[in-house]
């Protein structure tokens, strides 16, 4: 079961209604700085959550120039049917209905006050009520009261780039920290030492055993009874302290660290080392049996915010790998600046948003509509290209070779286009011959466009006979293929 897409209606800097398509495994969310990537995140806790006095406030949250109310809507799919299955969720049963083929439960949070007939009766409905689709009624209706049932369909775990990363490292069972921990503690339980402990726990607490907790409370039960006995009539009492679950246990527990200087609790240790610790237990979590355990049936979602601050390269690099394994399991949101964290972006299992500009100038482009290759399947050079702006001389190989491609399919004779007829077709593409490229010391110099200057120079890197390359000369040769392949590409 996941989130299969949410709808944002005059949020923060979203002012009307934007609509953002996920997949059930990762999603990243790419692009300018405050272009409104974690207030789709925010959205979404909205409406599971709720607002709160200090979470979520019109101040804070709703579109300040917006005329109409603040609203997020959201589809869930797969698995709807076992989720109404459950004895808890069984009211939502009549709200599940089939949209382009999978079954859909679609849920709403709004801020407008409003009243609806519900049960052949007027229902007052405002932003504290979070309301589900009927199909056959074609309305949004509040079945499910107070939001406990809503918060309980999906486990959020949100990591949050200004938050403190300690506030991360939870021993909740709902957590990846605390499913790790749960994981372990079922297979410690088969141990003798649980036995022992169990032993142990029940002589301390047992009834029959001289000396124990139990025999003491006798006397305490006992001066309830004759109080309660004179008052409401005759009755026994006793105390029982049963052995407790993994969850008491998990409650106690701290994670300590000794880096050489002291042992602290994590806590006690500076932001980059929590984030680093925090980061690791998501990586360990990935590779765990944690994932295979079935007797959570809620699913976690979790959410990323820049997750590559303080980490290098190498370290992103690992880190998107396990995110990209938890979203064989999970649904995952990450949004991120760095090149190397999307890396492991695959069109087929993954989803990347490019979000760019603001107010009427914003631009959302998922990579299910954009691909200079094939439409779906943006490379990685494309994405950082159009996320970041990054010009790299992977992306432009591989529109030269995409045109390259181009004109051989236009050939008879079954060869091979050669440079002078690429240079050519650039040429009449409009792109002028600026450039003189040296072969050899020995040999006459030769005319040719930047794009073939730019390619020469990448392949040819022992060549000291020409100019490197500068920043500015690559991005605007890559910027003339991306307009030769875009015709290419619109040609019947």
């Amino acid at each position: 079961m996941y989130i299969r897409s949410v709808t944002v209606e005059n949020i923060k800097s979203f002012c009307g209604e934007y609509r953002f398509d996920l997949k059930p495994g990762v999603n990243y969310f790419v692009g300018d700085n405050n272009s409104g990537k974690s207030t789709v995140l925010e959205a979404l806790l909205f409406l599971f959550e709720g607002p709160s006095a200090t979470k979520w406030t019109p101040d804070k949250f709703y579109c300040s120039t917006a005329t109409g109310p603040t609203r997020v809507e959201v589809d869930i799919a797969d698995g709807v049917e076992e989720l109404v299955a459950q004895e808890k969720f069984k009211v939502l049963k009549d709200f599940t209905f089939d949209d382009d083929g999978q079954h859909v439960l679609r849920l709403e949070r709004s801020s407008e006050p409003r009243t609806i007939t519900q049960a052949g009766k007027p229902k007052q409905l405002d932003v504290k009520t979070v309301c589900f689709w009927h199909p056959e009624r074609q309305q949004f209706e509040n079945v499910t009261g107070i939001d406990a049932k809503v918060k309980a369909i999906f486990d959020f775990e949100a990591v949050w780039a200004d938050a403190q990363p300690g506030d991360y490292i939870d021993f909740a069972n709902t957590k990846t920290l605390g499913r790790l921990l749960d994981s372990s503690f079922k297979n410690f339980v088969e141990t003798d030492k649980w036995k022992a402990l169990a032993k142990a726990h029940e002589e301390a607490f047992s009834l029959d055993k001289e000396g124990s907790f139990l025999t003491e409370t006798t006397k305490l039960a006992d001066g309830i009874k004759q109080l309660v006995d004179e008052q409401y009539g005759q009755a026994n009492y006793r105390f029982d302290f049963g052995l407790p679950d993994a969850s008491i246990f998990m409650k106690q527990g701290r994670l300590h660290v000794d880096d050489g200087t002291a042992e602290t609790p994590v806590d006690g240790k500076g932001t980059g080392m929590q984030r680093a610790i925090a980061l690791g237990i998501i990586q360990l979590y990935a590779r765990s049996v944690a994932l295979l355990d079935e007797s959570n049936p809620t699913p976690l979602i979790l959410m990323l915010d820049e997750p590559e601050t303080w980490l290098h390269p190498s370290a992103q690099l690992k880190l998107g790998e396990a995110l990209s394994s938890i979203g064989k399991r999970e649904q995952v949101f990450i949004i991120t600046h760095s090149p190397y964290l999307i890396r492991r972006f695959d069109p087929q299992s993954h989803l990347l948003t490019v979000l760019a500009g603001k107010g009427p100038d914003r631009r959302i482009d998922p990579s299910t509509r954009f691909g200079l290759f094939g439409q779906g399947e943006p490379t990685w050079g494309e994405i950082n290209y159009r996320a970041f702006e990054v010009c790299s001389n992977d992306f432009h190989n591989e529109l030269y070779g995409h045109i390259q491609r181009h004109i051989e399919a236009q050939k008879t004779d079954g060869q091979a286009a050669r440079e002078k007829e690429i240079d050519s077709y650039l040429e009449g593409e409009g792109t002028s011959k600026t450039k003189t490229w040296i072969r050899t010391p020995s040999l006459n110099s030769t005319k040719v466009t930047l794009p073939m200057y730019v390619r020469n120079s990448i392949h040819h890197p022992e060549n000291t006979e020409n100019d490197p390359v500068k920043p500015e000369e690559l991005r605007k040769s890559i910027e003339s293929l991306v307009a030769v392949v875009e015709r290419i590409n619109a040609l019947p």
